[in-house]
């Protein structure tokens, strides 16, 4: 008898825990139904442009530069050095691969390089903000249209310093066109073969509005049949005005040929021919020329760091474009030579570091120019 009512007791403290337990749970499902619910997760800037087919990119680059100048017979200028916010530029895009698209890309800095003849004339110490391009674009099948400011054909370098090897730019750069305000048509007749064709406003100093009663047409043609090499040709002839407030017709003709022999090594070759059929010599003084040829070597040492090295000759037969020949007779021409070697260093991904030695020297006045720029580069 007490057997069994031990057995019978320990029975019923088993049921009334199990019920406990059971109770216990049930309570524990009440209050994860009374608990407050997560809050949704809002999307990122990044996911809203990215869903839309939006592209945002930019990049800020500063410099820390010195320069020496020596001349001959004239007085030269004093050695400088300064920091410089170079660019800080912002582009955002939605270029689809049919149809209607668009892009707008805003520069801002000290030394933008976004003017025509930077070299020659722009201001390189107040700050500028500038629309370095801005335009409407349609592909349809082979075609591309795009109407409003845009970058030119010519050249290695471009406006962008993200897109270039070297800190500074070229001589030939500084002579070239930077933008145009116009129309431009692209014809890809084949996967390695495009052809263009397009008018603008000019190129002379500002190509945003039109310098004379003309217009600029250009054309170009680009052969790229392997990874490894690429050609292009581009040309460029229009009325527009002359340094001297005229309106003369002006030509451009420039080619660049990139050979990637290897993963680590890269060399690319740049020449220009330039004309204009009256100038600000005076009546009876003809037509004004010029020519250039850059060469570049690129070399990567390893994953982070690299080598960049540029050579150039440019002939300024008459002296329109450096400003030694003006109201001279007879008409003195000028010849530029000028070398730059660049250390790059990229510790992170969206970084990198530059140092550049380059030397310049013009042959009237025997002007030479010595400079160091360090330069730190940041893209996002």
């Amino acid at each position: 008898m007490r057997t069994y009512r031990s057995c019978a007791w320990i029975f019923s403290l088993a049921l009334a825990s199990a019920a406990g337990a059971a109770a216990a749970a049930d309570t524990d499902v009440v209050v994860s139904k009374d608990a407050a619910a997560p809050k949704p997760v809002l999307p990122s800037v990044s996911d809203l442009l990215d869903a839309s087919g939006i592209t945002a990119t930019g990049y800020v680059s500063g410099t820390y530069s010195f320069q020496s100048y020596s001349a001959s017979g004239v007085p030269a200028p004093k050695d400088t050095n300064s920091f410089i916010l170079q660019q800080a530029a912002f582009t955002l895009a939605k270029q689809p691969t049919s149809g209607f698209g668009a892009l707008v890309n805003v520069i801002a800095g000290q030394n933008i390089y976004t003017a025509n003849y930077s070299y020659a004339g722009a201001s390189k110490t107040s700050t500028q903000f500038q629309l370095a391009q801005g335009y409407v674009q349609y592909i349809g099948g082979p075609f591309t249209v795009i109407a409003g400011k845009f970058v030119t054909l010519a050249g290695a370098e471009v406006l962008a310093s993200t897109g270039n090897t070297n800190i500074t730019r070229s001589l030939l750069y500084s002579y070239e066109p930077v933008t145009h305000t116009g129309v431009r048509v692209t014809y890809a007749a084949t996967d390695q073969i495009s052809l263009i064709i397009g008018a603008n406003n000019g190129w002379i100093y500002s190509d945003e509005t039109a310098n004379g009663t003309g217009k600029t047409l250009e054309a170009g043609a680009a052969w790229t049949p392997s990874k490894a090499f690429s050609w292009t040709l581009q040309g460029y002839y229009g009325e527009d005005t002359t340094f001297a407030g005229t309106t003369a017709h002006h030509t451009l003709l420039d080619t660049v040929a990139t050979w990637n022999v290897n993963s680590a090594l890269s060399l690319v070759g740049s020449v220009d021919y330039g004309s204009v059929d009256h100038s600000a010599f005076g009546p009876g003084l003809g037509n004004a020329d010029w020519y250039g040829v850059a060469v570049y070597v690129n070399y990567a040492l390893n994953d982070l760091w690299r080598v960049s090295g540029r050579g150039e000759y440019f002939d300024d037969r008459k002296g329109y474009l450096t400003g030694v020949g003006t109201g001279l007779n007879p008409i003195t021409g000028q010849k530029l030579y000028e070398g730059t070697v660049d250390l790059g260093y990229d510790p992170v991904k969206n970084v990198e570091l530059r140092l550049e030695g380059r030397y310049d020297s013009y042959e009237v006045n025997s002007i030479k120019v010595v400079q160091g720029w360090l330069e730190a580069l940041y893209k996002f």
